[in-house]
């Protein structure tokens, strides 16, 4: 099955689930960090040092824990996919980068590029793959209320795309990946990742997480 096939049954997976289970996903992940805000907002409230008050807490903050936790099998499974994400986009980061470097090598020393061309059509698969799970953490839902996550969101999405189309162009045509335009889409892709990764460590660790 060749990346083309690929891309396309996974496409046609996330559409089923997009109508099936329309923004479940994204009603899950908002609920865990309205509870994680509450959580994090009592927290930082003036403690009572009495056995009952902390023991009051500990079953607040639980149960807003369990009530933000999916139900039905199919929230879960959604839910269970998504959280598959924060790995998968390691992939698309580390390679395209390296590709970057090495095809730059090789065009200087004059050098083969059959392994660089697997590199890139790897990444580029990788960063369709990601991007659907990334779907399935955040909902499917074309807006958010968060501007990060837009951002994010849609960002990634577009690297899927050009990373698929260049992984399709590299495929497809050989001589291509020798070319200064692969040098240029891969630069591109490279500076595009460094601003995709910080907003999604600013959905986990908050605006000021690169604060010196």
């Amino acid at each position: 099955m060749n990346l083309l096939r690929l891309m396309a049954l996974l496409m046609v997976a996330a559409l089923v689930a997009l109508s099936s289970t329309p923004g479940a996903a994204h009603k899950d992940h908002n609920k865990m960090v309205a509870a994680e805000k509450a959580a994090n907002a009592q927290a930082d409230a003036p403690r009572v040092n009495t056995p009952g008050a902390m023991q009051e807490k500990m079953e607040d903050h639980a149960e807003a824990m369990d009530e933000a936790r999916p139900k039905t099998f199919s929230e879960r499974l959604m839910s269970w996919i998504g959280r598959t994400h924060p790995f998968a986009v390691h992939f698309p980061i580390a390679l395209f980068p390296v590709a970057l470097v090495a095809l730059l090598l090789a065009r200087r020393r004059g050098e083969t590029v059959e392994l660089i061309r697997a590199l890139i059509i790897v990444a580029g698969g990788a960063s369709v793959v990601a991007a659907i799970l990334g779907w399935f953490t955040g909902g499917f839902v074309l807006a958010d209320t968060d501007a990060v996550q837009l951002w994010h969101r849609w960002l990634g999405t577009g690297l899927a795309v050009i990373g698929g189309g260049v992984a399709l162009w590299a495929l497809r045509r050989r001589d291509s990946v020798y070319g200064r335009g692969m040098v240029i889409a891969l630069s591109a892709i490279t500076l595009i990742l460094l601003v995709q990764g910080w907003l999604g460590a600013a959905l986990v660790h908050g605006m000021d997480h690169m604060n010196w």
